[in-house]
């Protein structure tokens, strides 16, 4: 070994950590060797298989050293994410080294002699003065070093699964960030639940009462799943959130609050140009949305040279100004918005546990009351309806919308033992009946981890069409034949990157260009495991709210500061090994 090299031994790691270390060191020129028990699993005592490590690939053909090699550097990739989000989980824990020893020194100036010093005050200086330190020693933008801050410094109800998740390198501290942004408006235990729901991996059901380590079995499933996509991460937590933020009374004044403070803005840019922002209850916005989208790619169809955006904001400013496209005979009479929501029909049914007293009835709740107010969850009521490819509303945002005049139902009949859709019919504007059926199934893309809505993919054949044929098997045009794909993965698809294999329960075997073997399913339209009430009670999400930040001592005395002081520096000067004895501090400052 040359002499101007290091050796570093790393003990206690997981199985799968271990290996996927030595994966990327190998790969970087370095010499790796894994040998000897591991430690429990991410805070488990229990131990997986370490075979269990990798997610399934193809195994190479014999004399196909090309699929050899991009499988080796699938691993590779694979492993180099892990250890990334494992270094996450090292800088996240360092920050809160580094916010404690800011809190905690009575020599830093956090306005803690102040008459008007709160433990929110000081917290928020703590914070302030780490996120600058961070700027300092990370080059990164401040916004993202307070995101680090709060990661750090949020309390172990909100996110003690999240940090054992990064421990085990299976959630990244990008991925961790923006999952506590989006829930940083909910109580702690709330917040967790949804975390848990979000990152659960495909196929399997969440555990909203697990431990917050993460176990053999947990560990297993994850490492054996497809990595979650962003935009699954993103659907699934914007299906949460609605979830979360649509059962109580607070939610519903919530929401009319915020519907009565609607407006329309604009804003004048450089350049002669100028935006229109339009704020509108979320079931109008969407449809607006698909109405303006249907007529771009109309006008995309006829053979229009603009981009489908600028076709979206000429068409939208026409609307605005006209009340429809003047002069173009295409677009002239712009028939209204077509928007298709999926839902269960228990959420159609009328709330039972409003009454029109209770709904307008009483003074503005005091901010407390957001958790004290909130009626029962009731099953009848439950859930959330999705804007296919654009976002979910509230099933009382449904009701409203499915009842208003006007509305035109589609019907989609799932399957009461699958919930995927076996019958699809339509009284407007109905396309193709086949093409409705395969759309109403596969609900998106149906590549990995993709969420592109089925209206605007492509229908592929995943046997090559066959004039002749008649059996799907065999290349006809037929429902068991047919998935949507976006068209970035059509083109994988046709030019054989990927290989998919179509099943008649309407589940896509693929294998990838490195050999890698996933399976997608059509959506489950009932989700009973998404759906599930967030089972704390009142009084446990009061108190874990209070707890998390609330708590307010005294101010610190300069005289209090100064034994804290002397305490501080005693300890740091006492030999290492040394007895413990009590330090004498002279007598109380008061």
């Amino acid at each position: 070994m040359p002499s101007d090299t290091a050796v570093v031994t790393v003990s206690g790691l997981p199985p799968h950590l271990a290996q996927w270390l030595a994966l990327v060191a190998e790969r970087a020129g370095a010499r790796a060797v894994v040998s000897g028990p591991a430690a429990g699993v991410c805070g488990s005592t229990d131990r997986p298989d370490p075979d269990a490590s990798s997610a399934p690939t193809v195994p190479p053909e014999p004399g196909d050293p090309f699929l050899a090699a991009r499988s080796a550097a699938a691993e590779v990739i694979r492993a180099a994410e892990g250890v990334e989000a494992w270094v996450g989980f090292a800088h996240s824990g360092a920050t809160g080294d580094l916010l404690r020893a800011t809190e905690d020194d009575p020599g830093i100036d956090l306005g803690q002699h102040e008459s008007a010093s709160t433990r929110q005050t000081r917290r928020a200086l703590a914070r302030t003065a780490v996120a600058t330190e961070l700027q300092l020693l990370t080059g990164a933008t401040i916004t993202r070093c307070r995101d680090d801050v709060a990661l750090a410094g949020a309390a172990p109800e909100r996110v003690g699964h999240l940090r054992a998740r990064m421990a085990c390198g299976t959630v990244s501290l990008w991925r961790a960030r923006l999952l506590l942004k989006e829930t940083r408006h909910l109580d702690p235990l709330t917040a967790a639940t949804v975390m848990r729901r979000v990152l659960t991996p495909v196929g399997r059901h969440p555990d909203d009462e697990g431990p917050t380590s993460v176990d053999a079995d947990e560990l297993e499933a994850l490492l054996a799943a497809p990595a979650l996509s962003q935009a699954t991460v993103r659907r699934r937590l914007a299906r949460q959130l609605a979830l979360a933020e649509s059962a109580g009374e607070f939610a519903r004044r919530s929401h009319r609050d915020a519907v009565d403070a609607r407006d329309v803005d604009t804003v004048t840019h450089p350049h002669g140009i100028a935006s229109t922002t339009v704020t509108a209850s979320s079931e109008r916005a969407f449809a607006a949305q698909r109405r303006i989208t249907t007529l771009a790619r109309r006008a995309r169809a006829a053979g229009d040279s603009r981009t489908l955006a600028q076709l979206r904001s000429d068409i939208a400013t026409d609307l605005l100004i006209r009340g429809q496209v003047a002069g173009d005979a295409l677009l002239g009479e712009a028939p209204a918005a077509h928007l298709q929501v999926v839902v269960s029909l228990a959420a159609l049914l009328p709330d039972p546990t409003r009454s029109s007293s209770a709904a307008e009835g009483g003074a503005r709740a005091h901010a407390h009351a957001r958790a004290q107010t909130e009626t029962p969850y009731d099953p009848r009521t439950a859930g959330v309806g999705e804007a296919l490819g654009l976002g979910f509303l509230t099933a009382q945002q449904v009701r409203a919308m499915a009842f208003a005049r006007g509305s035109i139902w589609q019907r989609l009949v799932t399957d009461p033992a699958s919930g995927t859709v076996i019958d699809a019919e339509s009284s407007y504007r109905p396309s193709a009946a086949l093409r409705r059926t395969v759309e109403a199934r596969d609900q998106h893309c149906r590549a990995p981890g993709c969420e592109h809505p089925a209206q605007e993919c492509d229908l592929d054949h995943a046997v090559p069409w066959s004039a002749l044929a008649d059996d799907p098997s065999d290349g006809a045009t037929h429902e068991h034949n047919l998935h949507t794909l976006h068209r970035g993965h059509h083109i994988a698809k046709t030019r054989q990157w990927w290989r998919a294999q179509l099943h008649t329960d309407g589940s896509v075997r693929w294998t990838t260009l490195s050999g890698q073997r996933v399976t997608t399913h059509p959506p489950d339209h009932h989700q009973p495991h998404d759906l599930a009430a967030y089972e704390h009670s009142v009084a446990e999400r009061v108190l874990a709210a209070l707890l998390e930040d609330h708590t307010d001592p005294p101010p610190t005395t300069p005289e209090m500061a100064a034994v804290r002081m002397r305490v501080a520096r005693t300890q740091t000067a006492r030999p290492t090994g040394s007895a413990t004895h009590d330090v004498d501090v002279g007598p109380p400052p008061f």
